[in-house]
């Protein structure tokens, strides 16, 4: 087998350059070119305890395009709802301000500050299906680690982030109705010029919403709430098996720290009685190292264990026929693992401050392609 690099964005950052960059509207304009993948996905947490995502993917394989719509809605008390359709014809508009596809439709306004986004694809398949309405107003400057790209052998892969943002949501789902506002964070990622299933062979992700501890739990609202979150994966063994990883710490004024450096520590394994054939961890443990926007040293620690199993998704299974034989010849057993955890703690150290401590909950997402 013929190994090739893996040469991450950070390291390509000189010195004495920040480590970190503003994302501008440019980065997250739908790219489509060669094969690779893309997606546009916005996560949230809202207050009545929803917590989900809503999602258009778009890939290139095989000489065969596929857009797919992908949604999840674990409402308190009712069962995880996660609903994967195709898209068909990905409509691209108004230099990538608007992107819409059969069930899905994602619009920003002229300054990028509000996206608005219309999920009916659940519905439009079924009587019973889900349907949202999500309004996005961010609260901070986008980021991206060096020039947000990750040189894996002769492809790219990219991430590019809006970290935090004030949301407002309605919708039903499982036929429970719902409207609630919370937090949220939107992510564009791209790989182009190699197949997805080659950039990581591992995916930790986290998004966390909570508050400073210190803050009384009658005074905790959205307007005063932190996030930390973090998307770390491993290229495989073909590809070197390097870490990539971008985090970000947001407090009430927007974003306080980026991290170019997340260790992740798998503990516990115990194997998935679901019948994956993966042992999975009961504890994981990611350490960021970074900066603030203000260049002090920053670390947070988050020990987390998840203990709300979501939702898996048997990836050969959701894909189309074409697809599935070609990365079924390729990965044995590809899956994501969706958890949560309530009442969670992250540690924050930043130079020059006390330590301190945020409580909340914590999406967690456990992606293996070995």
């Amino acid at each position: 087998m013929v190994h090739k690099k893996t040469i991450t964005a950070a390291s390509l950052v000189q010195e004495g350059h920040p480590i970190a960059t503003q994302a501008v509207p440019a980065d997250f304009a739908w790219l489509r070119d060669s094969t690779g993948s893309e997606t546009q996905t916005l996560h949230f947490h809202l207050e009545n305890g929803c917590t989900g995502y809503v999602q258009i993917a778009w890939a290139y394989l095989a000489l065969t395009t596929t857009i797919q719509t992908n949604a999840m809605f674990a409402l308190p008390g009712q069962p995880c709802v996660f609903e994967t359709h195709n898209g068909h014809n990905l409509k691209v508009k108004n230099n990538s301000q608007e992107y819409e596809c059969k069930g899905l439709a994602m619009s920003w306004n002229k300054d990028y500050t509000k996206l608005s986004i219309k999920y009916t694809a659940g519905r439009e398949r079924s009587p019973k299906g889900a349907t949202a309405t999500l309004e996005f107003v961010r609260k901070s400057d986008g980021y991206k680690i060096g020039d947000g790209k990750n040189y894996i052998g002769d492809g790219i892969a990219q991430h590019s982030f809006y970290p935090t943002g004030e949301v407002t949501a309605q919708g039903e789902v499982g036929g429970t109705k719902f409207e609630s506002k919370g937090l949220a964070m939107f992510v564009h990622a791209h790989s182009g010029n190699i197949m997805p299933y080659n950039v990581g062979a591992e995916w930790n992700t986290v998004f966390f919403v909570g508050h400073p501890e210190s803050i009384p739990v009658d005074q905790r609202t959205t307007a005063n709430s932190s996030t930390y979150h973090v998307l770390q994966y491993t290229t495989p063994k073909s590809y070197g098996s390097v870490s990539c990883s971008n985090a970000g710490l947001t407090d009430s004024n927007g974003l306080r720290a980026i991290f170019s450096n997340t260790q992740v520590e798998h503990h516990d394994l115990v194997e998935d009685k679901n019948g994956s054939g993966y042992s999975l961890p009961d504890r994981v443990v990611f350490t960021s190292t970074g900066k603030t926007v203000d260049g002090k040293s920053a670390k947070v620690v988050f020990d987390s264990k998840p203990t709300q199993r979501l939702h898996d998704i048997d990836v050969l299974r959701e894909m189309p026929y074409v697809l599935r034989r070609l990365v079924q010849a390729l990965i044995t057993k590809p899956f994501v693992f969706e958890r949560l955890e309530k009442d969670t703690k992250v540690r924050i150290e930043i130079e020059g401050e006390e330590p301190y401590t945020l409580v909340g909950v914590a999406f967690d997402e456990l992606t293996l392609m070995k």
